[in-house]
């Protein structure tokens, strides 16, 4: 297990849950057969084999002188990891999502494969849901690609995958095995990572050294006390989530209308919702920026040789403070860019290649320490932000169609407010998480994030209109 991948282990808590969603709207009229919960199971069951890691659990390397590893679970149950719900009605978003945070605010098993998926039916057009929990150890926002086109992209006529992995799974290892592995593999992990991790942390030592030189803004730091952070509170073991479908077409326009990315369009509209959220809950608007986390993909999706995390974070500044809907994009824009800057220049100092250095306790300990204060310890700091672009192409399971899919991480002590955004064909899906000890409503702020879009489209359509 890498670094990364073995962090999002030692970050999961009683109230911390490292498992992330990923939920899948079915269509099931264009399917002559019908839904069928039973065809599904066997569809799923016949398939799960394309994803190795999904019939893997991990084992702990004795005294923790390495990083935890992978193993084929001989004990592997489909039924424990596929389950079956009918939605309350109307079926409605809004009560799938109810769903969603009553089955999310559970400890997964670790002695078990880290994934669950709750099949949910009754939902309002015949639909159905796939809820997917899995926990962010096997893979990141982009890995979950994989994953998902290996399991959708199917022969029309075909449900079933026509050649299931044979599954023999040897014994699990001895703790003795597991000792000498982990010590044989040390001296490869410090070859591997030691030079890149002192390579970019001397680049973004010189970076920081020549923007402040030129009297550059600086980018922002987890912990950053000159930076309100309403949203770095110690969790409760409760999540409000939320999602809404946007139009992938409008978002583009509005950008292109700008001179801005998708992205900055994104930052601009979150933002604008939290200014909304927190005069609506203080009565008063912000008057300062506030610090972001930003998930990055180390890897491209091409590149990757085996599933897991391959990716990073760095912080950019939120805006809203600033009133004025245009004024709000500059500034989301401008702090974008200089933390792009900055990641590229230090991309080799990464959170991955860090933690293949530390050992286990480490990491550990931080995190407790974390937790008792609220965090400003960890590299997750405040709100997580993520944009990941999905597939372009319809994905299908047979004749079941994927409608819509939504992804969202984790929260952590200290961010206890996860907004992620994936495009899905053309739609722009939105996907709140939070808890609501800090954020009550998560509904709330996606009806802000509305309105704070609606906002830049009509400034835009003004200037248009005055040019």
């Amino acid at each position: 297990m890498s670094g990364a991948d073995a962090l999002m282990i030692y970050l999961d808590r009683a109230e911390a849950y490292n498992h992330t969603i990923k939920l899948s709207i079915i269509d099931p009229t264009e399917d002559a057969k019908g839904w069928s919960w039973k065809r599904f199971k066997a569809t799923w069951s016949s398939r799960v084999g394309l994803i190795p890691r999904l019939r893997q659990r991990y084992l702990r390397v004795p005294m923790g002188l390495n990083h935890p590893v992978w193993v084929d679970d001989p004990d592997f149950d489909m039924d424990y990891h596929l389950r079956r719900v009918g939605c309350p009605a109307p079926g409605s978003m809004v009560e799938l999502c109810e769903l969603i945070d009553e089955f999310y605010a559970h400890p997964m098993d670790h002695t078990r494969p880290l994934w669950q998926v709750w099949v949910v039916e009754g939902l309002e057009g015949g639909r159905v849901a796939v809820v997917l929990f899995i926990h962010h150890a096997l893979t990141d926002g982009v890995g979950i690609l994989r994953m998902l086109d290996n399991f959708w992209n199917t022969r029309p006529e075909s449900d079933e995958d026509p050649s299931p992995a044979a599954w023999h799974p040897a014994p699990l290892p001895s703790k003795g095995r597991l000792l000498w592995e982990g010590l044989r593999d040390l001296p490869g992990v410090f070859a591997a990572n030691l030079p890149g991790a002192v390579r970019g942390t001397r680049a973004g030592r010189r970076i920081l050294e020549e923007w402040r030189s030129k009297g550059l803004t600086l980018p922002p730091v987890t912990g950053d006390s000159k930076y309100p952070a309403p949203f770095a509170k110690r969790l409760s073991p409760h999540r409000s989530f939320a999602i809404h479908s946007f139009s992938l077409p409008r978002i583009r326009a509005l950008a292109k209308a700008r001179g801005a990315t998708i992205n900055d369009i994104f930052i601009a509209a979150t933002s604008g919702a939290i200014r909304e959220l927190m005069i609506e809950q203080d009565g008063t608007a912000p008057t300062q920026p506030m610090v972001a986390t930003v998930p990055f993909s180390l890897v491209p999706l091409a590149e990757r040789t085996r599933d897991g995390n391959f990716s990073t974070v760095c912080h950019t500044l939120l805006h809203p403070e600033i009133a004025d809907p245009v004024e709000r994009l500059r500034a989301c824009k401008r702090d974008a860019d200089t933390m792009k800057a900055y990641f590229e220049a230090t991309r080799e100092a990464n959170i991955a290649a860090l933690m293949n250095l530390l050992p286990p306790a480490v990491p550990k300990i931080v995190d407790r320490v974390n937790e008792m204060k609220g965090g400003g310890l960890l590299p997750f700091w405040n709100v997580v932000i993520s944009n990941v672009p999905g597939p372009r192409t319809p994905l299908r399971l047979g004749d079941l169609k994927l409608a819509g899919w939504y992804s969202i991480g984790q929260l952590v002590h200290g961010v206890a407010l996860n907004i992620t955004v994936w495009s899905y064909v053309d739609q722009f899906n939105l996907a709140i998480l939070c808890d609501p000890e800090v954020v009550p409503n998560a509904w709330r702020l996606m009806e802000h994030f509305q309105s704070s879009l609606a906002a830049l489209e009509s400034a835009a359509v003004a200037d248009q209109g005055a040019g």
